[in-house]
């Protein structure tokens, strides 16, 4: 019995066939003859059988040190992969007016192209609308894939529409849809006063401008919250003291109350 743990499983393994193979050998049998001369038995044969099995043996040993050394193809181990991140996107930010809120300016491009730090989920083409917010120099697209979808806002690169533009699903995703544009069919006037796409409540709800008809509501939809009862939308935020403000509705109805909340961020 062995009781060596120490033992490769190939060396246990070859110890037992050999322990098996040994208990079988048949040593000849020799009797004397008349003339006290040896005489091979007719079981000579058997001894035969046992050199057969040994070799077999040596080969199968053979077959399972290469096994062992070298694994089969088809189990042959990879290095493991390092678990993917998201991390945020970059972004300026800017100290705000108002102490209580932080203004963000978007930025999701460097000087060679999209921040690597983004990741595309999906890529579109079709025409856009360019339109301003405020910001001198500062732009956005709104965009329409030839497939259909709406893109809002989308931002441009150093390569301006030369280049694929970025369009985020939310400020506080790295998820982004890269846009190539075969046509700016409009351009509209910057508007008079800083509009920001997207802001987050001080209970740290986002909420994101939608261009619709909204018939006094809106124009900002909040997105749901699971943990908590959420916003359905709110009005265009304003600055204020000591934090920007603004007035939500929890239903998207007119009998449906606007409350005001303060604005703990906003992007541009």
């Amino acid at each position: 019995m062995d009781n060596d743990p120490r033992r490769e499983p190939t060396g246990r393994l070859l110890g037992d066939f050999v322990l098996q193979v040994s208990g079988q050998v048949v040593t000849p049998d020799f009797t004397e003859g008349a003339t006290g001369t040896p005489r091979r038995s007719r079981r000579v044969h058997k001894g035969r059988r046992v050199l057969a099995v040994v070799f077999s043996a040596l080969v199968v040993a053979g077959a399972v040190a290469v096994t062992v050394a070298y694994g089969p193809r088809s189990t042959r181990i990879r290095p493991h992969e390092a678990p993917a991140t998201q991390p945020t996107a970059g972004t300026t930010s800017t100290t705000s007016g108002t102490a209580g809120t932080r203004e963000i300016t978007y930025e999701p491009f460097t000087t060679a192209g999209i921040n690597p730090s983004l990741h595309v989920t999906d890529h579109a083409t079709g025409t856009c609308i360019r339109y301003g917010r405020g910001t001198a120099g500062r732009h956005y697209f709104r965009c329409f894939a030839n497939g259909g979808g709406i893109y809002d806002p989308c931002f441009a690169g150093p390569q301006t529409t030369n280049a694929p533009l970025v369009c985020p699903a939310s400020p506080t995703s790295s998820d982004v849809v890269a846009f190539t544009v075969t046509a700016v069919t409009s351009d509209e006037p910057p508007s008079p006063t800083l509009i920001p796409w997207a802001m987050q409540l001080s209970d740290g709800q986002v909420c994101l401008l939608v261009a619709a008809a909204w018939n006094g509501l809106g124009p900002y939809q909040c997105e749901p919250v699971l943990t908590r009862p959420s916003f359905a939308d709110c009005h265009t935020p304003e600055s204020s003291q000591p934090s920007w403000i603004t007035a939500c509705q929890e239903q998207e109805t007119a009998a449906s109350p606007f409350t005001s909340k303060d604005v703990a961020k906003l992007w541009f």
